[in-house]
């Protein structure tokens, strides 16, 4: 591998008698063109200029809409906090391996403040700039909006105009934080993440508490800053019928883990996307009593899966999901590829066709319940290996 900072070089293209295109899954050979995808050969003998995946499994690349598992990396326990650029750089290789080939970080800017405040996110946007160069997926930023952080909405505006925003979410935590009131040993918790002691962060709920007027107009302001900027929004834990349809009419065209049955079967109505957490597929339903995944996609009430607060669910929700017929492997794929690249605005990925972004992965399925990630493939060369490929590697000029 690589021991400075220049990227790889481009691959000329991968072959494989398993590459999953939109003929479905079978022998294929697909062609790059630098960063892109150029020639989708179906059933085309292996060549010498391409890395070839022989019998394991060529996919697209997942992109992962939702995912905060990085705020472990940056602070592993409650107050212990650790710089982003390792912590960033440590979550990059945990993508990669994992199959993530583009990542949308769930960047939360709310009224608790901490890991969750201003201060934290512009750290994570300045590494994010800093450490580009030296990581291999593509990262953006998915801010997770609370609503009663009416003081923030400019803050948060003023990121989207200045592109460092690629997805907008909006959160309302603090009913859930208000029923805590009381709960000391629970919200204790919360305040070290918040970097606060208990008195502080209780003043914070209550100060939050009194912003509820002013929270509709708010929201109203923010997400037609999003749309002016051409970004998708969400609504996130809809509570009901009527919650969807507020969203839905405030512009929040995705619902992002609807906490009902009839919530999901509303946005399904009213024509949005649905996303639910891809660990809820692996662990067999929920930790937060929410709906099971697994039921829902059963009723077409889930187009995508997302890792949520763990990497590798995603590529073992979707095989679960093949592996026990509930769905078959391309659409299974879709759910964590193509729908949730639409579901952001990104039409040049999610897919092995022409002209989409040369991301893919190369997975080894031999063992059902344990899919292991061989290679991974980010705009055309390869950010990640795991294993030695017998093929030559012919190289395009970088």
């Amino acid at each position: 591998m690589h021991t400075d900072n220049t990227p790889p070089s481009f691959l000329r293209g991968i072959s494989g008698r398993r590459v999953l295109t939109a003929q479905g899954v079978g022998p294929a050979s697909l062609a790059f063109d630098h960063d892109r995808i150029g020639d989708v050969c179906i059933g085309a003998e292996l060549a010498d200029a391409e890395l070839d995946a022989g019998d394991l499994l060529v996919l697209p690349g997942i992109v992962d809409l939702h995912g905060d598992a990085f705020e472990r990396a940056v602070m592993p326990r409650p107050g212990v906090a650790f710089p982003y650029d390792g912590a960033l750089l440590d979550v990059d290789r945990q993508l990669l391996a994992n199959g993530i080939t583009t990542e949308f970080h769930g960047l939360t800017l709310s009224w608790e403040g901490g890991l969750r405040g201003e201060p934290y996110a512009l750290r994570m946007f300045d590494a994010l700039e800093r450490m580009q160069r030296l990581m291999g997926a593509r990262h953006h930023v998915h801010l997770r909006f609370e609503t009663h952080h009416v003081a923030g909405v400019e803050t948060a505006q003023a990121w989207i105009r200045a592109g460092k925003v690629r997805f907008l979410a909006l959160n309302d935590h603090l009913p859930s934080m208000t029923k805590r009131l009381g709960n000391d040993r629970k919200l204790l918790q919360y305040a070290e993440r918040a970097e606060c002691d208990l008195d502080t962060f209780q003043n914070r709920i209550r100060a939050a508490m009194q912003s509820a007027d002013a929270v509709a107009g708010a929201m109203r302001e923010l997400t037609d800053c999003a749309r002016e900027a051409g970004l998708e929004v969400a609504s996130h834990d809809d509570r009901d019928p009527a919650t969807r349809r507020y969203y839905h009419q405030l512009g929040c065209k995705v619902a992002e883990f609807p906490l009902t049955a009839e919530a999901a079967q509303v946005a399904r109505s009213l024509g949005d996307s649905i996303v639910f957490g891809a660990p809820n597929v692996v662990r067999g339903g929920s930790h937060t009593n929410a709906p099971d995944a697994t039921e829902m996609i059963r009723a077409g009430l889930c187009d995508v899966l997302a890792s949520d607060y763990y990497y590798p669910a995603p590529l073992t929700a979707v095989m679960k999901l093949a592996n026990r017929g509930i769905l078959p492997l391309e659409q299974a794929w879709a759910l964590v590829s193509r729908n949730p690249a639409r579901a952001a605005g990104l039409r040049d990925r999610g897919a092995l066709d022409a002209g989409m972004m040369a991301d893919a992965i190369v997975v080894d399925d031999s063992v059902p319940d344990v899919p292991r990630v061989c290679a991974a493939i980010v705009g055309g060369r390869l950010r990640y290996a795991a294993r030695q490929f017998d093929t030559r590697l012919a190289h395009a000029d970088a």
